[in-house]
């Protein structure tokens, strides 16, 4: 299948919500910005990669030498035609009914030579069926960045799947046709240059109010209901001791300014709690480091079933402890690590409250897990990430 003359051309194609780079954030686009960036220190693949258009994103992309980068930009009025939403669930008819994909679609069609392989980065993965019919099944992969019930459309778009985890496979798996050689475990990564073990702060910890003997616990993430944060704050307020405090990273809306009503009701929340709990809004990915260095643990209260979890494994390249809900593939990304996992039913908030009181109580313990997750999160690295990759690449673009 590959141009024999050259390096495999591989298109990217994430959901058209947020620029890559990731200037703006985004879990999946600062996945790619990883994989494009060890690309051009390897050199091994030839990339091609979609997404919305962004000033500070294109001046970044200016530097690259093996990744082309096809900024199109959305179309105006509604993105979304609902009545080929409503025929394709109804009766599994695929519809590139974004147009995005559409334009995405003519910009491939003046590539030369074409891509070798096509990998979908999540979103609505059905919009990719006309790219599908154009270059083939077998040259479109499909990267589940969460869990994805496969559908009929979904089996004639794709020919292999890539799954962040083993459970986010075999959950594909039960409804897919596919042959289970081509579903691919490509584990999440982070770039531990960047996320290390490091001395906190103590400048930082007293600009947000923490005092030297506050116990800090830190949620860094999206602020929605399926992240649990409200829960922790619960729980938070179920633990008499005055030292636990918390620190919220994040915003509803990644680097962008909106505000949204389940922010409201953690501010209310928080303002029961006398001043135990400090909010930042959204901090950069680059600064991250700092905010994970200065708690004591960084808990993951993921109340769905979670792919991955990059906070967790960012977490533990930094040296800290983890306090997560047994969750999707949580188990999976935290084994070896000593984190603390609690379950998701009706006595979360119990939970929550128990292991953060045990672990104020056991700064040993809290070393001890440190150590160990930093150990682990060496697996996740970007440079195991992207031979992993390339390794998938090879496998499936080589078949016959």
């Amino acid at each position: 299948m590959f141009h024999t003359s050259s390096r495999p051309k591989v298109l990217l194609i994430p959901p058209p919500e947020l620029p890559v780079p990731a200037v703006q954030g985004g879990a999946v686009e600062t996945l790619l910005t990883h994989l494009i960036r060890e690309n051009e220190r390897q050199g091994r693949l030839e990339l091609l990669c979609a997404s919305i258009p962004s000033p500070d994103a294109a001046k970044q992309a200016e530097q690259f030498r093996h990744t082309k980068m096809l900024y199109v930009a959305r179309p105006k009025g509604h993105r979304r035609y609902w009545p080929m939403v409503f025929i394709e669930r109804c009766f599994g008819v695929a519809a590139p009914y974004d147009p995005w994909y559409q334009k995405v679609q003519l910009a491939l069609a003046l590539e030369l030579p074409p891509p070798d392989l096509i990998v979908a980065e999540g979103g609505n993965l059905t919009q990719c069926s006309a790219i599908s019919r154009m270059f083939g099944r077998k040259r479109c992969l499909a990267h589940l960045h969460g869990q994805t019930t496969c559908t009929p459309v979904m089996d004639d778009i794709y020919g292999g799947v890539l799954a962040l985890s083993e459970f986010i496979r075999e959950d594909y798996l039960k409804t897919s046709a596919l042959d289970r050689r081509y579903a691919y475990i490509l584990h999440n990564c982070v770039d531990t240059d960047m996320f290390h073990p490091g001395e906190p702060s103590h400048a930082l910890r007293a600009d947000l109010g923490f005092a030297p003997e506050d116990f800090v616990v830190l949620f860094c993430g999206r602020l929605e209901p399926d992240k649990g944060i409200h829960k922790l704050l619960e729980a938070l307020g179920a633990v008499e001791n005055p030292r636990i405090k918390l620190l919220i990273v994040g915003s509803p809306f990644f680097g962008r300014t909106q505000q949204s009503s389940f922010l409201r009701k953690l501010e209310q929340q928080a303002r029961g709690l006398e001043g135990r709990v400090q909010f930042t809004g959204y901090i950069p990915n680059e600064a991250l480091p700092a905010y994970y260095h200065l708690a004591d643990v960084v808990c993951v209260p993921t109340l769905v079933e979670e792919a991955a979890g990059l906070v967790a494994v960012e977490a533990m390249a930094c040296g800290r402890p983890v306090l997560a809900t047994r969750s999707g593939g949580m188990p999976e990304y935290l084994a070896g690590s000593q984190a603390v996992l609690v379950d998701r039913g009706p006595d979360i908030v119990g939970q929550l409250a128990w292991a953060l009181q045990m672990l104020y109580e056991h700064p040993n313990l809290c070393r001890e897990m440190g150590a160990a997750g930093a150990q682990r999160a060496r697996d996740f690295s970007v440079t195991a990430f992207y031979e992993h990759f390339v390794r998938i690449v090879d496998e499936f673009g080589g078949r016959s």
